[in-house]
């Protein structure tokens, strides 16, 4: 089928105006999926089972679901680049301490877990100047209390 005269020219015209208002891709979701697979990645070395990555739920999301032992382990994966003044772990506000709490509870009662031991994780990923990922360093059996 030939298309016809008008469509030659609204295409591109279509085209362009769809370039001209798109967003532009926040880049910070380039690095936190950089963090999060490199994590990923750290956490088998250690033994752990991945089960889920980026599990989406109504109160939020769980970078990672894992198993290690007998525990179930939810991981929370916090990124910075080296010379920035804070660390990851430091980033890990009261606000968000508390959702991680939610979450494990939603997580329990959801799939039926109330038998089985739940942990929350840390994984601090350091990266380097030009965002590559330069080391990881887990923390195991965070505290969820406010502080």
């Amino acid at each position: 089928m030939k298309r016809s005269n008008a469509s030659n020219w609204i295409d591109p015209l279509r085209d362009w105006w769809r370039r001209l208002w798109a967003v532009p891709p926040d880049p910070r979701r380039k690095i936190g999926a950089r963090a999060e697979a490199a994590a990923a990645r750290y956490l088998k070395r250690q033994g752990y089972h991945i089960l889920e990555r980026n599990l989406r739920t109504r109160i939020g999301e769980i970078d990672i679901v894992a198993t290690h032992d007998e525990w179930l382990v939810v991981v929370e994966v916090r990124s910075r680049r080296e010379d920035s003044p804070v660390s990851p772990r430091e980033t890990l506000t009261r606000q968000k301490r508390r959702k991680l709490r939610a979450l494990t509870e939603q997580l329990r009662k959801q799939y039926q877990l109330a038998d089985r031991p739940v942990r929350v994780d840390l994984v601090e990923v350091t990266l380097d100047q030009r965002g590559k990922v330069k080391s990881c360093q887990l923390l195991s059996g965070l505290a969820l209390e406010e502080r």
